[in-house]
């Protein structure tokens, strides 16, 4: 019977020393502010680049530059070729950085979704309008203090 005891026990407690490895990592995640200057994050110059489809039209490709304001407003310059026509085109709107460095960027002609370095360094963006499957990234040009 102890036998019996001793290995439900044993069980019992290799289940909660399990449980709690694999809760732990989320609750630290959770309580760290990677990006504690929210919209500041993203201030100054950025090259962008994107890349891929308009579904029933065909292949897209943009590069351009995004200028942050740092309060949660942009401009967005670029180059855009939709399966095979280029245009260029400039956006205008605004966005907002989150605690955890993701965010969300509502600009005309689109809707987008990014996560950014806690440096504000460099941005993977990905598009979340319907019929499009649309990603890509941009990288600020020098330094967000000297632009």
């Amino acid at each position: 019977m102890t036998h019996l005891v001793k290995s439900l026990l044993n069980r019992n407690l290799l289940a909660l020393v399990v449980l709690a490895a694999a809760l732990a990592p989320q609750a630290l995640w959770a309580g760290d502010n990677k990006c504690p200057l929210g919209n500041a994050t993203l201030r100054g110059t950025y090259m962008s680049h994107g890349s891929g489809t308009i579904v029933g039209v065909g292949p897209v490709v943009a590069v351009g530059l995004i200028m942050y304001d740092g309060k949660g407003n942009l401009v967005n310059p670029f180059t855009l070729s939709v399966n095979g026509t280029i245009s260029s085109n400039t956006a205008i709107g605004t966005y907002t950085v989150n605690s955890d460095c993701t965010g969300t960027v509502t600009q005309s002609g689109g809707d987008f979704n990014f996560v950014v370095a806690a440096d504000g360094s460099q941005v993977f963006w990905i598009e979340i309008d319907p019929s499009t499957v649309i990603s890509g990234s941009a990288q600020r040009l020098g330094h967000a203090d000297s632009d």
